[in-house]
């Protein structure tokens, strides 16, 4: 099977409509054709957004070709959500959770749930455990386990541990969506809010979040479908 038959197949698995077009290129008809256009962005890949879809580049080369697939299923059928702790889940100067335990239950019944933070296990855990979220996390990677984000080390981790190979990651810091790109994992932020938000703001998207969201009930929201 060809690169392009492979690519071809995968987007039709995935739901995705495919429309007449050269070799060189697969053409596909998405209402989510801005979202795969931006994620693909974040991981280095340039498609062309069409009227009413995508036009989609095939590389020529195998492990480029390999790479392309994966970053789709990253993009359109990722495995697991991984979220960072303070500033998403929890305010742990504040000692108040951001979101409802609820939130993160339904979170859960979607994708296997990763916590990846800065912080010591101990406080993590606790924290976790206070405002009603551990049951839901299925793995949490501490400042303990190795290398600390910008360093893609805990995201590639938090994989590992979760048994996946693709997955979404919402943080609140350019470190957050550093570490996810590099890892091969499409990089969502908290849209900031307060004093000094919109260059906050500008530091997240300059990094490469793919999507500003008020918080983790809006991740579930984000494709059309």
């Amino acid at each position: 099977m060809s690169g392009r038959q492979a690519l071809a197949l995968q987007l039709q698995q995935l739901g995705l409509e495919l429309l007449p077009a050269a070799d060189d290129v697969v053409d596909v008809r998405t209402p989510d054709a801005l979202w795969l256009r931006d994620a693909l962005a974040a991981l280095g890949i340039a498609v062309h957004a069409l009227a009413d879809g995508c036009r989609i580049p095939v590389p020529a080369d195998a492990n480029a070709c390999a790479w392309l697939q994966r970053a789709l299923a990253a993009a359109l059928a990722p495995d697991a959500l991984l979220l960072d702790l303070d500033g998403v889940l929890a305010d742990i100067e504040g000692r108040r959770a951001l979101v409802e335990p609820l939130v993160v239950e339904a979170l859960a019944a979607r994708w296997p749930l990763g916590v990846v933070t800065s912080c010591p296990r101990r406080l993590a855990e606790s924290v976790l455990g206070r405002h009603g979220f551990a049951p839901f996390v299925r793995t949490v990677v501490c400042s303990e386990d190795g290398p600390g984000k910008p360093d893609p080390f805990p995201v590639r981790l938090a994989l590992q541990r979760l048994g996946v190979t693709s997955a979404w990651m919402l943080g609140d810091n350019p470190s957050d969506v550093q570490a996810a790109r590099a890892a091969g994992v499409v990089p969502l932020a908290i849209a900031p809010h307060g004093i000094g938000a919109e260059a906050h703001a500008e530091r997240l998207r300059a990094a490469g979040a793919v999507r500003l969201v008020r918080g983790p009930a809006d991740v579930a929201s984000l494709r059309r479908r």
